[in-house]
């Protein structure tokens, strides 16, 4: 009860990463990029900046719920988000959430 009535502002760094790890997934996936050079291309960065963000979009639900619905903040950094990309979806909350 207290956690929906209470106030929670997200990172803006993580929300921006979030958006754009799901965007580019959406382009890959529709097929309007085909590879992540060309969304590399397109955003004037670099592949492996567009392939480390787009792992954001593959985080578990529950972190994602946690993050966007609640507004919980983790207690790590978007690089720190980025890693737990390559942790098994049971263990992600406890390592973004320093459970």
């Amino acid at each position: 009860p207290e956690k929906q009535t209470q106030s929670r502002t997200q990172d803006p760094h993580i929300l921006k990463a979030l958006g754009r790890a799901w965007a580019w997934r959406r382009r890959l996936e529709s097929g309007e990029a085909a590879t992540i050079h060309d969304i590399a291309k397109a955003e004037k960065v670099t592949d492996r900046f567009v392939s480390r963000i787009t792992r954001m979009a593959y985080l578990s639900p529950g972190v994602l719920e946690r993050l966007l619905v609640w507004r919980e903040p983790p207690a790590v950094s978007v690089n720190d988000l980025i890693n737990a990309t390559y942790l098994p979806w049971s263990s992600k909350a406890r390592d973004v959430f320093g459970e």
